[in-house]
């Protein structure tokens, strides 16, 4: 998935956020497809920072639901490698 600057989302600092309204989800549909707690989703979303704090299986989780990479949600800058 490239995340293309649509100007309408290029304000949104988390690249999860941007992946999710891309894919049409709301955040409620998000944490159904993953998984994934919603209040950690919304969470990932106001604090990018966070995202880099999760486990590997979240982060995949994440991706593989909005059929992107995990480089497409998560900084590289952020990981750790």
């Amino acid at each position: 998935m490239i995340l293309y600057e649509d100007p309408k989302i290029a304000c949104f600092k988390s690249r999860l956020k941007k992946a999710r309204i891309i894919k049409g989800l709301t955040q409620e549909q998000l944490a159904d497809l993953s998984g994934v707690n919603i209040k950690s989703i919304a969470s990932y979303e106001q604090s990018p920072e966070k995202l880099s704090n999760a486990s590997v299986g979240t982060i995949y989780k994440l991706a593989n639901s909005l059929g992107c990479s995990i480089e497409d949600i998560v900084n590289p800058d952020a990981l750790d490698y």
